[in-house]
């Protein structure tokens, strides 16, 4: 493996992320709040959506910003450390699908299953590659 101290950092920081991530959807259940805060420009679960298209488009670009880059990051690490190419291709395929299937999520009343999906599908994709780089890693520094 080429950089296996940034490897193993990103893959432990990787599965932070996704545990926070978790930690906000979990509270977002708790609420009853599909998006937003809780304020009168929330989509509570069940009920019809009331967020202005602005809160949506700023939320789709937000999220994308808020995972791309590690998921990128990781990917650029086990490729560089010569990880299957198999390998490369289902992260890659995962993770596109689950960006479109957010996307399309974002907006809709809560619960829906794109958004759900797209972001489980994302947070799999992450946690994969951290496994990944975290096993490479240990046997590059063994």
């Amino acid at each position: 493996m080429l950089l296996p101290v940034t490897t193993a950092t990103a893959s432990v920081l990787g599965i932070f992320f996704v545990l926070l991530s978790i930690a906000v959807s979990g509270e977002r259940y708790r609420a009853k709040v599909g998006l937003g805060v809780g304020n009168d420009t929330s989509a509570a679960f069940g009920q019809e959506h009331t967020a202005s298209r602005l809160l949506i488009a700023v939320r789709r670009h937000g999220h994308f910003a808020e995972f791309v880059p590690l998921s990128l990051i990781l990917m650029l690490l086990l490729e560089l450390g010569g990880t299957a190419r198999t390998t490369m291709i289902s992260l890659a395929a995962a993770l596109i699908v689950s960006r479109l299937m957010i996307i399309a999520g974002i907006g809709r009343a809560a619960p829906n299953l794109l958004r759900a999906g797209g972001n489980l599908l994302q947070q799999l994709m992450i946690v994969t590659a951290c496994i990944v780089g975290l096993i490479a890693a240990y046997k590059d520094l063994a």
